[in-house]
């Protein structure tokens, strides 16, 4: 299951796309690493736009269920604005590892 993240910045309460950025970069400890992996997180990356207009991410999970625990587990809520796309179908050049 992959999900596409988008949240355009400044958010309705301010945060700039780099704080968001930053955010994860304090959050990522090696804890969180593990229980992704064990909630069935196959791949995770973020980014900023170039411009600073928004804030990206895309994460694979073996289940959507799993992606909600483990969302539930760290208590991480949606970004003010924050729009989550589920991306249906996969197809590619290179696979996974």
């Amino acid at each position: 299951m992959w999900v596409i993240f988008h949240v355009p910045a400044p958010t309705p309460d301010g945060q700039t796309a780099e704080d968001l950025y930053e955010k994860r970069v304090r959050w990522f400890t090696p804890e969180m690493k593990a229980s992704a992996r064990e909630h069935g997180c196959l791949f995770h990356r973020a980014w900023t736009a170039t411009d600073g207009s928004a804030f990206w991410a895309i994460a694979c999970w073996e289940t959507w269920e799993g992606g909600q625990a483990f969302y539930e587990q760290w208590e991480i809520d949606a970004e003010p604005g924050e729009e989550a796309i589920r991306l249906e179908g996969d197809i590619g050049l290179v696979p996974l590892p």
